[in-house]
């Protein structure tokens, strides 16, 4: 029989009993649904990965207090294995380094303005950061050198900040507190979003790193070092030397591990992606089991279905119907199901990603793959749940199924 024959019979048949085509269309909507979304939001989380990586800078590194022992041991305290002389080595003794920009770092800060406050991070950091981040001020000036050396009690703040504290007003020559400390605005950083890990990196003040140091936090020690290299080429042998430097300034005998982090921009990249997945995996299982439930609600009804049409089959075979016909034709009718189940469920699945963006603000992304995989799922869904059903349509001798 012709394919195109068999497919018509498939759909006539479907069209007979429209509530229970609709109820095993049903499961299969709302798992290619899920799944829609799942792999949207997973494509549109490695898109947001890969561009703050690039802001991160693959020709740059970052040196953190504590080794990965050290770090876990404190439990996010703080660590004291890094000093300022450490930077100034890593800039004058290791050859492929460019420029480097010690940091310290104070998760969450009251930021007061009259009365508007804000919760922001506190970073201590030298003129250098800005070149080191490629990350330069959008209206003002940005920490230098003389505000360091006087210690000065001046900051700069994120766009985050600014719409929090002064809405659509100029924030330049203001006065805010910072904790107890006040501090005049002389800047407003670029707006830069989110960072790989999450956090809103427009949602920061920044101040000179001597301030930090002595007026603020009263601390001879630093958070982090951020260092530029010449080119990318040159990232695992400047680790290499930097890893050196650092043991032999911090005394380290052979075996004892590193007290310091060093990572690259694509040891970043791995990681979140890593993190990403796992959490992926378990969405896309979740998505798995409603397609299962779907299969076997299919294969069900497409069971109960035979049932009722052993006359029917029973009349195709007298008349000549082989049993590969009448395999095909159920086979047919599953997939017809589950495909338009599936495609109803990738336009579903599509709208639900973009209000899952415009609501959350979670990055997805629409792209063939989505499409790809819903399609391909659906059909795989039908053929195995109608597996059975046909195999038990093909095997009904023909007078028996008459006589049924």
């Amino acid at each position: 029989m012709k394919t195109g024959r068999m497919m018509k019979i498939a759909f006539v048949g479907l069209g007979r009993n429209k509530l229970r085509t609709f109820l095993m269309m049903v499961g299969v909507v709302i798992g290619i649904t899920a799944l829609t979304i799942v792999v949207a939001a997973a494509l549109g989380a490695q898109e947001r990965i890969i561009e703050r990586v690039k802001q991160f800078g693959y020709e740059t590194l970052m040196v953190r207090a504590g080794g990965e022992v050290e770090r876990g041991a404190m439990g996010g305290g703080e660590v004291t294995t890094l000093r300022i002389e450490d930077a100034e080595a890593i800039k004058d003794e290791v050859g492929l380094v460019v420029e480097v920009a010690p940091f310290n770092r104070r998760g969450r800060s009251d930021v007061v303005y009259q009365d508007k406050s804000a919760n922001s991070p506190l970073f201590g950091v030298t003129p250098e950061w800005s070149t080191v981040w490629n990350w330069h001020v959008a209206r003002g000036d940005f920490i230098s050198d003389r505000d360091i050396e006087q210690l000065a009690r001046v900051c700069v703040i994120g766009p985050t900040v600014q719409r929090d504290l002064f809405g659509d007003a100029n924030p330049i020559g203001e006065m805010i507190r910072v904790g107890s400390v006040p501090f005049e605005i002389i800047g407003v950083m670029e707006e830069r979003g989110i960072s790989a890990g999450g956090g809103d990196m427009d949602n920061r003040v920044f101040i000179p790193l001597s301030t930090f140091m002595r007026r603020v936090a009263n601390v001879d020690y630093i958070y982090g070092i951020r260092i530029l290299l010449g080119s990318i080429r040159d990232v695992d042998t400047a680790v290499e030397e930097i890893t050196a430097l650092l043991r032999e300034r911090h005394n380290l005998a052979p075996g004892v591990p590193d007290d310091f982090t060093v990572r690259s921009a694509e040891e970043v990249q791995a990681m979140v992606e890593g993190m990403l997945g796992t959490f992926n995996i378990l969405l896309v299982l979740v998505a798995g089991i409603s397609l299962i439930a779907g299969g076997i609600v299919v294969a069900n009804i497409m069971l109960i279905s035979v049932n009722e049409r052993r006359r029917e089959i029973g009349l195709r075979k007298a008349v000549g119907a082989r049993k590969k016909d009448i395999t095909t034709q159920f086979l047919f009718e599953a997939t017809a199901v589950t495909l338009t189940g599936g495609v109803i469920g990738i336009i579903l699945g599509g709208v639900g990603a973009l209000l899952l963006e415009t609501i959350t603000q979670t990055p997805t992304a629409i792209s063939w793959v989505s499409v790809a995989v819903g399609v391909v799922f659906s059909a795989l869904v039908g053929i195995i749940a109608g597996m059975q059903p046909a195999k038990r349509a093909a095997a009904l001798p023909p007078v028996e199924a008459l006589h049924g």
